[in-house]
């Protein structure tokens, strides 16, 4: 199968969009299929750059000139050139922005976490949101799906979000989660060895990661870790890649690290080991889709407690490989649940090993991989039947 990869960026660099465009196309690689790499890039212009600045200067409004039209259409433009001439059976693209304005006689394919709608009412006040852009881009997103012969979404979440708010065809939607950005080679017996080491020790190691200290709760994190030691549940959490805010001062357990790159060597190790010594996965996240953190937990096998918002309860199983809490009451409900896996020491390696083998088993790349090859050669096998005469 000869497929026309589209993102709005280079997929051969891991750097961008969490590095999902790159492993999607190397998933997709090992599957046997030969991709023609597409970049749609395009600038914008500088009189939608003055535009979106004199909206917010004036109304205090937020423009997206990426939802407009016109940039939509010379991204699509874009694609129909690189492919001009080029032999292909179908076009998959990192999600669905480089589809909204495309026209292809071949199947296209869309594979992202979120819908427009979903992103706005996870990410955006809706009030402080242009109104162009909120038509401008809801029209885009009813064009992609309805285009689309196949769109993969992360999450129940985002398929109820297509089908409810754009009337999308629940018949041509599949669930298939995001792999890790953070590549391991853990085994059954290196899995074994870091549970031992975990429940050897008193002191209990949260890890949280994520690039915004306010939407992913990292001060709950820090009050739930604060409870934990007035339990008597002696505890440390581990925070990287967001910023600290001005002015703010940490209690003695938590370890502090900004952004740490994963386009370097050192910053995969450095990760790497903050995983192996993390007991749990600790990210009270206010508004999300279904972050890959979350996959990269599994892999080393660590529960995840996270809140129920978005997909997440799609990527983290709730009391089986972690918990999906209520965000307005989490310190109380996640102190209760951490307490009784570091006081059971028999569940906690359970839900070490649920996790880890829920990663062995659906999110890991190459599983991805081949879910996603089947589906496509359902899409082909679809397109390629004759129409019934009436």
């Amino acid at each position: 199968m000869r497929i026309a990869f589209v993102t709005s960026y280079n997929s051969e660099e891991i750097g961008h969009w969490s590095g999902l465009g790159y492993y999607m196309a190397k998933c997709l690689e090992q599957q046997g299929m030969e991709l023609i790499r597409i970049n749609c890039s395009v600038p914008f212009t500088p009189g939608q750059r003055i535009k979106r600045k004199l909206i917010w200067l004036c109304y205090r409004k937020i423009q997206q000139p990426e939802r407009d039209h016109r940039f939509l259409q010379k991204m699509a433009e874009e694609v129909k050139r690189q492919l001009q001439g080029q032999d292909y059976d179908l076009v998959f693209a990192a999600g669905s922005l480089p589809v909204s304005y495309l026209e292809s006689g071949k199947p296209v394919v869309f594979f992202t976490d979120a819908t427009y709608e979903g992103l706005i009412s996870m990410y955006i006040n809706r009030r402080k949101l242009c109104n162009q852009s909120l038509v401008q881009g809801n029209r885009a997103e009813a064009n992609a799906l309805q285009n689309a012969s196949l769109v993969l979404y992360t999450s129940e979440w985002a398929i109820r979000q297509a089908v409810t708010m754009y009337g999308a065809d629940a018949a041509k939607m599949r669930q298939l989660p995001f792999g890790p950005n953070l590549v391991n080679n853990i085994r059954e017996q290196d899995l074994n060895e870091l549970i031992a080491r975990r429940t050897a020790s008193i002191k209990k190691n949260f890890l949280f990661i994520g690039v915004d200290w306010f939407r992913k709760g990292a001060c709950i994190a820090i009050d739930t870790i604060s409870k934990l030691n007035e339990m008597g549940i002696p505890s440390t959490i581990t925070i990287v890649g967001c910023r600290l805010p001005k002015n703010k001062r940490l209690p003695s357990f938590v370890e502090y690290h900004p952004f740490i790159s994963k386009n370097d060597a050192r910053g995969v190790q450095l990760l790497a080991e903050m995983y192996r010594k993390a007991h749990f996965f600790l990210l009270p996240t206010q508004a999300d889709c279904t972050p890959v953190v979350f996959s990269e937990a599994a892999s080393f096998g660590i529960p995840v407690i996270t809140t129920n918002v978005g997909g997440c309860n799609s990527v983290v199983l709730h009391n089986e490989t972690g918990f999906c809490l209520n965000k307005n009451n989490f310190v109380a409900e996640a102190t209760h649940v951490i307490a009784t896996l570091c006081y059971n020491e028999n569940l906690y390696e359970l839900f070490c090993r649920r996790a880890f083998y829920h990663y062995k088993n659906e999110l890991n790349w190459e599983a991805i991989g081949k879910k996603a090859a089947a589906y496509l050669q359902q899409v082909l096998h679809h397109h390629h039947q004759p129409a019934l005469s009436t």
